[in-house]
């Protein structure tokens, strides 16, 4: 439970909104919100710490599968719960995840237009590691040629099925897939994939 000169509103808040914009613009580099979501010392906690520095009064937010986070996430920043369709953030615990569920929640989000590009959701998706699984390329603004990472199978289909889905430029979603242990990695709409994929078999 939060308490008092723990998480700070201000302070942590700031380190943590730093690490998800320098997520955006270095992608596939992992970054840490650890110390700030350490102090939450809940399930779930990178997550409740990235909808803390996001949320407000005016963001509506979509939580799959998990009502306590949704609940705790509405007392704690004022956002307002809604539907995939009409959520600014959507947050994926590590239980909620599937490739069924991720194409559902790809079909839904808001990926902007072409005039307001940025009107587009953000995903937080929980897996156990942003290592360890099959190699991939990334390439794409912000990154020198081409970059690896090694996402398991749970959080790299959301970027393999996102491609899939051809977005008319400019429009997408940004992608963040985020570690129990507060490891973070960020994943822009304009950032693109290679490799084969097992679930184009």
């Amino acid at each position: 439970m939060i308490t008092e000169n723990q998480f700070d509103m201000v302070f942590d808040c700031q380190q943590v909104f730093k690490a998800l914009m320098n997520a955006l613009a270095r992608p596939g580099k992992i970054f840490s919100i650890s110390e700030n979501a350490e102090k939450i010392g809940e399930k779930n906690a990178p997550l409740i710490a990235a909808g803390l520095t996001l949320l407000d009064n005016w963001k509506k937010f979509f939580v799959c599968d998990a009502p306590q986070l949704q609940e705790k996430l509405h007392e704690m920043s004022y956002g307002q719960p809604g539907t995939v369709a009409e959520a600014d953030y959507i947050f994926m615990p590590k239980e909620s995840t599937s490739l069924s569920v991720c194409r559902q929640i790809l079909s839904q989000a808001k990926i902007g237009t072409l005039a307001e590009p940025h009107k587009s959701a953000a995903v937080f998706v929980m897996t156990d590691s942003l290592e360890g699984g099959e190699e991939r390329e990334l390439s794409g603004p912000g990154i020198d040629g081409m970059i690896r990472i090694s996402l398991p199978d749970e959080g790299r289909m959301w970027i393999e099925e996102r491609q899939k889905m051809e977005f008319e430029f400019p429009c997408g979603l940004e992608l963040y897939f985020v570690t129990p242990q507060g490891d973070l990695m960020g994943v822009p709409r304009k950032t693109r994939i290679g490799g084969v994929s097992k679930w184009d078999m």
